[in-house]
């Protein structure tokens, strides 16, 4: 295998802290409340704080890596992963966890934009975007990633405590950053530019407020799957864990389909397909009462996430100016954060500790949005040729 083919794995490597860690968080909130008796609405800072940062910060690390080189902005990104992991394990009170998971969240923003950065400097594809099952891997990562993180966390809290969910981020970092000095090609920054900031397109803007809306219903999942199981259900952060884990599996399984379905029938059949699942699964989620029918409609939601990751994901490419990689790719992971700090606040007001009520109609509302704007989002570049979707592989 050549150096350039293993460039994606290296990439998503390096860019699975983010979503791990955003997610990863949700089955230990209640642990962390009750060692340091702050009260839930304190705790909940170590999720807020986190998206709050993740929707600030990605642009400005993308637009460094731009101007910079991603090269040394994507390791920085891991070696203060590496740094937060260990300083969080140890934080001696709940303030200064909190001041480290806000460090823990600027890192982890580092990597996703200057790592694309790089894969389109090094492997430009048709239509201004890599090909297909570059963008195809590294989506497969960040949401399996994403899913994953309740259930790994369940599984290190019931073992070791939820000091060890920030602890298993050392080895992981340590780990990347040695194949990312290996691995990653250096790359020539622009230099000066004649404008300061990045040109954002009305197609770019449109193609990450539809992902950010899908966002606020796969957030919503996130978190009251987990809460429900515990509060309602009476199962432990463990098991609770589990009940997501279809939409870790299934993003990995589903997402070759969707690179097929568009070289097929263009992106926005995928578009499409992914916006009726979610809506599928946010119904199904309605009907819940029990954990089988929780468990379908999490499938229905990871095979969402795998057809739209992989969608929108692309289309930033075709909508970003090529000088302005990262900035694009750094404001497209902050709308992940604009969607799942909207959830975390409106779960807290609709969570019933009964069913999964408020937060299932609040998922069936916006994927009813979400499907609407999928038939709507532009898929190829202003100007072009209108005899095929460019879009497509």
């Amino acid at each position: 295998m050549k150096p350039v083919g293993r460039l994606p794995a290296v990439v998503a490597l390096g860019s699975l802290f983010n979503p791990l860690n955003s997610s990863m968080i949700s089955v230990a909130l209640a642990h962390v409340e009750a060692e340091f008796r702050v009260g839930i609405a304190a705790v909940t800072w170590l999720a807020a704080g986190f998206y709050l940062v993740g929707i600030m910060v990605p642009p400005l690390m993308g637009t460094l890596a731009d101007r910079f080189g991603p090269r040394p902005v994507f390791c920085a990104g891991l070696v203060t992963m590496a740094v937060t992991g260990v300083l969080a394990a140890l934080a001696p009170s709940f303030a200064v966890l909190v001041a480290v998971r806000l460090l823990q969240a600027f890192g982890s923003c580092a990597t996703l934009p200057a790592g694309m950065a790089i894969v389109q400097a090094v492997m430009p594809g048709e239509d201004g975007r890599p090909p297909p099952r570059v963008i195809a891997t590294i989506s497969m990562v960040l949401t399996a990633s994403a899913a994953a993180g309740p259930v790994l966390g369940g599984f290190l809290v019931a073992l070791w405590g939820w000091r060890a969910i920030f602890l298993v981020n050392v080895p992981l970092a340590i780990l990347a950053l040695m194949v990312a000095l290996r691995r990653l090609p250096e790359v020539r920054a622009d230099g000066p530019r004649e404008a300061a900031l990045p040109r954002l397109s009305g197609g770019l803007l449109a193609t990450c407020g539809q992902f950010a809306l899908g966002n606020v219903v796969f957030y919503v999942a996130f978190f009251a799957v987990p809460l429900w199981a515990q509060s309602a259900a009476g199962l432990p952060a463990h098991v609770a864990g589990l009940l997501v884990l279809p939409l870790a599996g299934l993003g990995i399984v589903v997402t070759p389909l969707a690179v097929t379905l568009a070289r097929r029938a263009g992106m926005r059949a995928v578009l499409v397909s992914g916006s009726a699942l979610l809506l599928a699964g946010s119904c199904a989620m309605l009907a819940a009462r029990t954990v089988w029918p929780v468990l379908l409609a999490a499938a229905l939601l990871g095979m969402s996430a795998a057809f739209t990751q992989f969608a929108l994901n692309s289309l930033v490419f075709v909508h970003a100016d090529r000088r302005d990689t990262g900035a694009a790719v750094g404001l497209f992971q902050a709308s992940r954060y604009v969607g799942a700090g909207t959830a975390s606040v409106l779960l807290g007001v609709l969570f019933d500790r009964a069913g999964l009520g408020g937060g299932a109609w609040l998922m069936a509302g916006a994927s009813a949005v979400v499907l609407a704007g999928a038939v709507l989002l532009p898929v190829k570049r202003p100007g072009a040729a209108t005899g095929g979707d460019r879009s497509g592989p």
